[in-house]
């Protein structure tokens, strides 16, 4: 088992969520920091987008030797991200947004057994399911478009706390889609969509309210 581990990419409320009921320590890592990962055994690779800028983590990550990566590939298939880093760490795939969400249930895209049994170990109180290598995953996929028709009511000037209260009852669900939101972040909820509109099509293209919480010049630097 990994004696220890790093976080790198995603926000510091779901490295907090890392650290949480962890056998193993796990500490923060920038962007300006790669040596201090040389040779860790595992890194957790928590950016779902842009991917150009992940691309860069992970090419980096590779040059200094980390032996298995658990990346977020709701945005980016693990076979994609392979092609990234041919001869680079092995990688499992994880859904951030079902980490964030506090669940004991994480998903993971792997078809090593012991890959599964390590993280087991490393994280005690959380089952490790493995699934398909897909685009969303499961929970990111059924969340996200929710998400985007909640922003769609609010535009149309239905109150948040009652499309969050109706989603509750409705759905039975422990928050409301604009609560998960605000628990994911919207640069998340709008990276997860776009890369679910360019793997099954316009019904899941982002609502332009969300592209304006992410910033034109980031959305239109990632689409050139």
């Amino acid at each position: 088992m990994s004696n220890y581990a790093y976080f790198l990419g995603g926000t510091e409320r779901e490295l907090k969520v890392w650290q949480s009921g962890a056998a193993v320590p796990v500490e923060g890592l920038s962007d300006d920091d790669w040596d201090r990962a040389a040779g860790a055994p595992w890194v957790i690779e928590g950016s779902t987008g842009p991917l150009a800028q992940k691309q860069v983590r992970l090419r980096r990550l590779a040059e200094v030797g980390v032996k298995t990566v658990l990346t977020a590939s709701t945005t980016a298939l693990i076979a994609a991200q392979r092609v990234w880093i041919p001869d680079g760490p092995a990688l499992v795939g994880y859904d951030p947004l079902l980490a964030l969400a506090g669940g004991t249930v994480q998903t993971v895209v792997t078809e090593n057994r012991d890959e599964v049994e390590i993280l087991s170990r490393m994280w005690p109180e959380r089952r490790f399911v493995a699934v398909k290598d897909a685009i969303g995953l499961v929970f990111s996929r059924e969340i996200l478009p929710i998400i985007n028709e909640a922003v769609a009511f609010f535009e149309q000037g239905v109150r948040p706390e009652d499309i969050d209260r109706g989603v509750r009852l409705g759905l039975n669900y422990p928050k409301g889609p604009l609560e998960w939101a605000d628990l994911f972040g919207w640069p998340s909820v709008y990276w997860g969509l776009r890369a679910l509109e360019d793997m099954f099509g316009p019904r899941f293209r982002p609502h332009p309210w969300i592209r304006a919480q992410v910033g034109s010049s980031l959305v239109e630097r990632e689409r050139d």
